[in-house]
């Protein structure tokens, strides 16, 4: 006599499962359990170590992008002192094409971060 209860699907080869939504049914679970003892607490072993490798990712590019924006900040800063600098010291044409050529990098990569996406 064959089992009623359909034999869970192991997706694809390689897949692991990266979220609580992908816990699979409660049957499910109960049948690979009895399939391969232990194999419900190794994949929420898995999902938690998932879940703190997300966190610790997410911590990492934060700390990118405020590095990002205080380097941004440094180099504008810097740019508006060369400006004054030369303006100070009679070279007003200097200063205009430093500025201007300034500005127009910056807003180049402004417009291409915008058609790129996040």
């Amino acid at each position: 006599m064959t089992d009623p209860t359909p034999a869970p699907d192991p997706g694809p080869v390689g897949e692991t499962r990266s979220s609580w939504r992908d816990l699979p049914l409660d049957q499910q679970a109960a049948a690979w359990e009895t399939a391969v003892p232990g194999s419900a607490e190794r994949m929420l072993r898995q999902i938690e170590a998932d879940y703190e490798h997300r966190r610790w990712m997410d911590r990492i590019e934060v700390r990118f992008r405020i590095f990002g924006a205080v380097v941004a900040g440094t180099g504008i800063t810097g740019v508006f002192w060369l400006t004054k600098y030369l303006v100070d010291h009679d070279a007003p044409a200097i200063a205009a094409g430093v500025f201007g050529a300034s500005i127009a990098a910056f807003a180049g990569l402004v417009l291409k971060r915008d058609r790129q996406g996040p």
